[in-house]
């Protein structure tokens, strides 16, 4: 059940919602599938090639914090609909892009356009079911899909007719997946006069200092998924000589492979989330990340392929319980401004990793395995805010657990934050 009182809806209710996700990553995922194609045609380097990437995630990241302030007034789906209709445009606009400034603007334009999307499905899923793991994590794991595909996708078209085709493929399922939108019922979304019961997916007001901790680990976790995402395809084509064919589908099939293997840990999540000791397991998956990472630098071949995959397993496990801490340490009537400092901090910050990577790898010859060196000196640094993150959240229950010992439930006490009581109810399954 939600807040409110109303069942939580349905996981397939929220299909559409999922293959718009679903398709944002597949808009995002070709520009680094084609990477080596656009580094010839346009004779760039990689630095430059990134600072291109890096201006259009940036704004990619810049529209969720302005979409936090407004998903109380404009319902999340007519946002998500927007973006739809808006991504189409810009997709198809690169693809007939006549020149390296167009096509640029249009690339810009297309981060511009997916920037709302994040902010606004995390609210209206968080708020209509309760904050639940399993659906945030349903929501996840149709992301994934969209990565896993994307690259594959990108580089099977490009390789085949042009680098032009998947832009142009991908505009035209966006409309599709904006017309199965209309079948999206108006989901409730509670904002204001809703008591909101304290449990371990909900802090039941907002906290300023674990928030922060959040945000500190989401801006390490944005850096890391916009650095490995950019420049994977490539290492895999340089350093992972394990499948037939032309470096650019080599790769392209490498790091699909790779984010396939992520939805598991998206559905890892699901699970994970519902249990106690939710910020102890965040901090021991960062540090275990930090390490896979180091190692990634120190391997080729067939040992690299099976690090990326441990990788992409251990990674994708954390971005669903980053979007339920969120979740737990904002109130519902803040829970917008929250997601979208979450998703704004995120690719804001890591749309740096694009340019930053690319200039690790200029200054080291071309070599990328180094570009992953420095992402596990930033995962060191998320790993140190999430160890101070479960320390304030064991402080948090040791105060609450007093209150609950005579309190009635949603009165003010609650069950203790951490503690593993009572979380809310699962939302029915697809």
């Amino acid at each position: 059940m939600d807040l409110s009182g109303r069942p939580a809806p349905a996981s397939r209710t929220l299909v559409p919602l999922y293959l718009a996700h679903g398709v944002l990553h597949v808009l995002i995922g070709i520009y680094p599938a084609v990477l080596l194609i656009l580094r010839r045609t346009f004779e760039a380097d990689y630095a430059t090639l990134g600072a291109v990437f890096t201006a259009a995630t940036f704004l990619y990241g810049a529209g969720s914090i302005p979409t936090g302030f407004i998903v109380n007034r404009i319902h999340p789906l007519t946002i998500v609909r927007g973006y739809l209709g808006l991504a189409a445009v810009a997709a198809v606009a690169v693809a007939l892009a006549p020149d390296q400034t167009v096509f640029a603007a249009g690339l810009l334009l297309l981060g511009l356009a997916g920037s709302p999307y994040h902010a606004a499905a995390m609210t209206l899923i968080s708020r209509a079911s309760g904050n639940s793991p399993r659906l945030l994590a349903h929501h996840g794991m149709a992301g994934s899909l969209g990565l896993a595909v994307a690259p594959a996708f990108a580089a099977l078209l490009a390789a085949a007719v042009s680098w032009r085709l998947p832009f142009a493929v991908a505009g035209g399922l966006s409309v599709v997946v904006l017309l199965s939108t209309l079948a999206v019922p108006r989901l409730p979304n509670p904002s204001r006069g809703v008591p909101e019961p304290r449990t371990h997916v909900s802090h039941g007001t907002t906290h300023l200092g674990a928030l922060a901790l959040v945000y500190l680990v989401t801006i390490a976790l944005g850096f890391i998924f916009r650095g490995a995402v950019t420049f994977l395809p490539a290492l895999a084509a340089e350093r992972a000589d394990v499948f037939p064919g032309a470096a650019v589908i080599r790769g392209g099939l490498l790091a699909s492979l790779v984010y396939l293997v992520g939805f598991f840990g998206q559905w890892w999540a699901a699970r994970l989330g519902h249990r106690s000791g939710l910020e102890r397991t965040y901090t021991v998956l960062l540090l275990v990340q930090s390490v896979l990472l180091a190692v990634i630098a120190a391997t080729t071949d067939w040992a690299l392929v099976v690090v990326l995959l441990a990788f992409s397993v251990v990674h994708f496990t954390t971005q669903p319980l980053d979007n339920v801490l969120t979740g737990k340490y904002t109130s519902l009537s803040r829970r917008g401004v929250g997601y979208g400092f979450s998703f704004g901090l995120s690719f804001g910050f890591g749309a740096f990793a694009a340019w930053t990577g690319g200039l690790v790898a200029d200054a080291a010859g071309g070599r990328l395995q180094y570009v992953y060196l420095m992402l596990a000196g930033v995962g060191l640094l998320g790993t140190a805010a999430g160890a101070a993150l479960w320390m304030v959240a064991r402080r948090l229950g040791a105060r609450a657990l007093p209150a609950h010992d005579g309190a009635p439930e949603g009165a003010g006490g609650g069950a203790a934050v951490g503690t593993g009581d009572r979380p809310f109810p699962d939302a029915e399954d697809i």
